[in-house]
């Protein structure tokens, strides 16, 4: 690849040019070309990604070149997530480590969590139990813990190796005493109503799209992304043992992407709210344990 310039921004923008020019697919946490160019040079460096504009000058470590070259050809010619190449992801403010047992974090959710899962709690009530379902490596029920930091957390994945990179994260935030992790199907050890708030981002893509799906995406746990015909596979019982799991009260926040449509058709009679994002994502509804109990009586 040849490098013959030295410094930070110069590396940034040719770094950036051949991403550009491969034609990679930005969806694992990036926004563009640029935001991975940034990440790809300051990891190769051993620079942290939240390095401030004072590095834009300063000269490119002559010892990172072979790094550096390597994960772009990782990225431009493999086609691996910037995330997995580097080895970790940020979700909102939190850094978490990131490989192939389990998604790159990126759920929409976290805006939520973030938000203090305003409007739906009450400003001057916590949740005691907080549960991320389909955890992956537990970014969300991780991020929880920050906001939330007098909640009891369980991390759920029926992936042992998803849930060993759970468990890495809980470590890495030094959270054991408040969160724990269980291997489990969906939601079915949980006793009746012993849960506040359940943080759920299933397997929900649908047959055709996982047909098309960017060659980034293929690097991922194909049993974390694909659900069936209509993407709907593990809602349905999702959707029924969080009634049963949910505290009076209690709200279920539901990322469903692209099979939003597949959802309210299912559910015709039942009005679903979708969440608008500031910081962007769809298909993301909020049900309290009320709302479920009305959507099974509404086929």
């Amino acid at each position: 690849m040849g490098f013959t310039v030295s410094s930070y921004s110069t590396l940034f923008a040719s770094t950036e040019a051949l991403l550009a020019a491969a034609d990679v697919w930005c969806g694992h946490g990036y926004i563009d070309h640029h935001d991975e160019a940034i990440a790809l040079v300051l990891a190769a460096a051993g620079q942290p990604l939240d390095s401030d504009a004072g590095i834009l000058n300063q000269t490119f470590p002559e010892q990172a070149r072979p790094t550096l070259e390597r994960f772009i050809r990782q990225r431009t010619e493999e086609r691996l997530p910037v995330a997995y190449i580097i080895g970790e992801a940020w979700l909102g403010p939190c850094r978490f480590r990131a490989d192939a047992r389990a998604l790159v974090p990126r759920s929409p959710i976290a805006e939520i969590v973030l938000n203090e899962l305003a409007p739906w709690r009450s400003s001057d009530t916590v949740p005691q139990h907080i549960v991320d379902v389909c955890c992956g490596g537990g970014s969300l029920g991780l991020l929880a813990s920050h906001v939330f930091p007098d909640s009891r957390i369980t991390l759920m994945d029926i992936d042992a190796r998803a849930l060993a990179l759970a468990t890495e994260n809980i470590k890495l935030h030094d959270k054991a005493e408040q969160v724990q992790s269980i291997r489990a199907d969906l939601l079915s050890p949980l006793a009746p109503q012993c849960v506040d708030v359940i943080l759920a981002n299933p397997p929900y893509v649908d047959a055709p799209e996982m047909a098309v799906l960017p060659q980034e995406y293929l690097h991922e746990p194909r049993h974390a992304l694909a659900a069936g015909e209509d993407g709907l596979d593990l809602v349905h019982v999702l959707l029924r043992q969080a009634t049963d799991a949910l505290k009076p009260g209690g709200l279920l926040l539901l990322e469903v992407g692209n099979s939003w449509e597949a959802l309210e058709a299912a559910y015709p009679r039942f009005d679903f709210i979708w969440v608008e994002l500031e910081s962007g994502g769809y298909g993301v509804t909020a049900l309290t344990r009320e709302d479920l109990l009305r959507l099974a009586a509404k086929p």
